[in-house]
């Protein structure tokens, strides 16, 4: 009996590092992140289009950086912008510490430059992600264009990857017969649907799961789970997008 309950929070949209799946793309841009940390520079940019994994990155980076450094992972910097400005006015200038900034556009032009001013001044390196056109108006004004270390870049995932994180997150959880129900024209559609966005992905499967759970449990031999049938995909799509009109 397929367990469409436990594939549906699988899917749940979550910065969760026990569902992390490690795409190359990912892999790439966090070992280059690890490596200007490294050599300690002010100001780090990680950018990307929405859902190409830049939160995972970050909190996967904080998680492997809290025992041995002095780190801060700060997931709404809009809510928690006062505070981190109360943490750098405290800070030592004699330990180094990292910032990390999720979520960066939505920081104001003013924060922005005030965290520049910190970065200047201390021994801290600050680590923003954001969108791809928020760097790109930040990077017009002067005195950003030299301070801005590093800008790297996530790219959103290819077809073969895609396929890749859905089979690995279920397989994870043990549901190997949900995994093998999901044949290449599934996946086919699927990508095509998300265009390689892992949010989007994952926001997709939820509902896929959840349309997939409604209706094996009304009429079990309906739903073929031997060879899923991509209507159940587009119902999930047509969701999606109500739900993004």
């Amino acid at each position: 009996m397929a367990n469409f309950s436990k594939a549906k929070e699988v899917f749940r949209d979550v910065v969760d590092l026990k569902l992390y799946v490690p795409l190359s793309a990912v892999e790439k841009t966090k070992k280059d992140l690890l490596n200007a940390l490294d050599q300690k520079e002010k100001m780090i940019f990680v950018t990307g289009e929405a859902g190409s994994g830049k939160s995972m990155i970050l909190k996967s980076v904080y998680n492997h950086l809290k025992e041995k450094n002095n780190v801060f992972y700060i997931a709404n910097p809009y809510l928690e912008i006062n505070t981190i400005l109360s943490i750098l006015k405290q800070l030592s200038l004699n330990d180094y510490q990292i910032f990390l900034i999720d979520e960066a556009q939505l920081l104001s032009e003013d924060t922005f430059e005030n965290l520049r001013i910190y970065a200047d001044k201390g021994n801290i390196t600050i680590v923003f992600a954001t969108h791809d056109t928020d760097i790109k108006k930040l990077m017009q004004k002067k005195h950003f264009q030299t301070r801005i270390n590093y800008i790297l870049k996530v790219n959103k995932a290819n077809r073969e990857e895609l396929e890749n994180f859905i089979k690995t997150k279920l397989l994870k959880a043990n549901l190997i017969d949900v995994a093998e129900m999901l044949k290449r024209k599934n996946y086919n559609l699927i990508y095509k649907y998300t265009k390689g966005s892992l949010r989007a992905t994952n926001q997709l499967m939820f509902k896929l799961f959840d349309i997939l759970e409604y209706f094996y449990n009304k009429n079990p031999d309906k739903v073929n789970i031997d060879k899923l049938s991509n209507k159940y995909i587009e119902m999930a799509y047509m969701d999606f997008k109500e739900f993004h009109a």
